[in-house]
């Protein structure tokens, strides 16, 4: 019996990564883009023919199932119109899905990034192998990225844009964030704020470097603590069985997760849930979006 192959799109504020998976979910073909080369112009069809020539030229023998374009920004239930997706202007307000379905013939499912990233994480670990768990996915990078698995799958909400952790408005804070929105909690608590906060107090340090140089500052744990109190917020409401901790930021060398770790039990309700948090990091990896997208398609088209 023949595989399939599922064809994932990952697409970030800097780089979009197209890749090819097996049913095995293994990697066959890898490519990276820069975002703001490819989309400058017209978007879409600039990402159609983008995606035409890499089936051209890489899934030769193969045949591509579906695709899976995961978007940092707010996604219709139905998976295919784009509500928001902030510095990505080409592709707001775009009925992405249906557009590159029609045009290559091959059924196509856009959602939410992290969304992506948590369906990989998850079966990665095998982490519900009985369809009953709850699973918070927080993944604190360029923004704060979140996803939500409830009792076995992915809560999407009324419209498709639950988990939006990084656009609860903050109270006495009137920064505008990329969004749109004023006081975000990614005005804040980011990646993007990180670098801002970086360039702020110590303008000759690298970002890459800063909690290695300056991880003891009270400024920079500020920033740290500052990051647990909206993710303590949802685990207050939602009591899961695990919380997925993962992203760019906590990725980077000497990050103090356990700062992170201790002031978001300090932050939940005591003595239940704070008291049986289990956190787990995320595996890291440049694919993994990829990867949980190609995971997405194949359980769509089992249904």
């Amino acid at each position: 019996m023949s595989k399939s192959y599922a064809l994932g799109i990952d697409i970030g504020g800097t780089n979009i990564r197209l890749g090819i998976v097996d049913t095995d979910f293994e990697l066959t073909s890898y490519e990276r883009r820069s975002s703001q080369e490819l989309l400058a112009g017209d978007s879409v069809n600039n990402l159609i023919e983008a995606v035409r020539d890499y089936i051209a030229r890489e899934a030769a023998g193969r045949t591509i199932c579906g695709i899976s374009v995961g978007i940092p920004g707010a996604v219709s239930k139905n998976g295919s119109y784009i509500y928001s997706v902030p510095y990505l202007h080409g592709l707001q307000g775009v009925e992405l899905g249906h557009i590159m379905e029609e045009a290559l013939g091959i059924p196509v499912f856009v959602g939410h990034d992290v969304i992506f990233l948590l369906m990989h994480d998850i079966k990665e670990m095998n982490l519900d192998p009985d369809k009953n768990k709850t699973i918070l996915g927080m993944y604190l990078g360029t923004g704060l990225g979140n996803a939500l698995y409830l009792d076995g799958h992915f809560f999407n909400g009324k419209h498709g844009v639950t988990g939006e952790l990084g656009h609860i408005p903050l109270y006495g804070v009137e920064d505008v964030c990329g969004c749109g929105a004023v006081g975000c909690v990614e005005t804040r608590c980011c990646g993007n704020a990180l670098a801002r906060l970086t360039k702020e107090l110590f303008p000759d340090c690298f970002i890459g470097d800063v909690f290695t140089k300056h991880g003891n500052d009270p400024r920079i744990q500020q920033f740290v603590r500052e990051c647990a109190i909206p993710m303590a917020s949802e685990i207050t409401l939602l009591d899961p069985d695990y919380v997925i901790l993962g992203g760019g930021v906590i990725s980077m060398p000497d990050f103090p997760i356990a700062l992170l770790e201790d002031e978001i039990r300090r932050r939940t309700r005591h003595p239940l849930p704070a008291d049986d948090l289990v956190f787990i990091h995320a595996t890291d990896g440049q694919n993994n979006g990829v990867i949980g997208g190609a995971m997405v398609i194949f359980d769509r088209l089992k249904k």
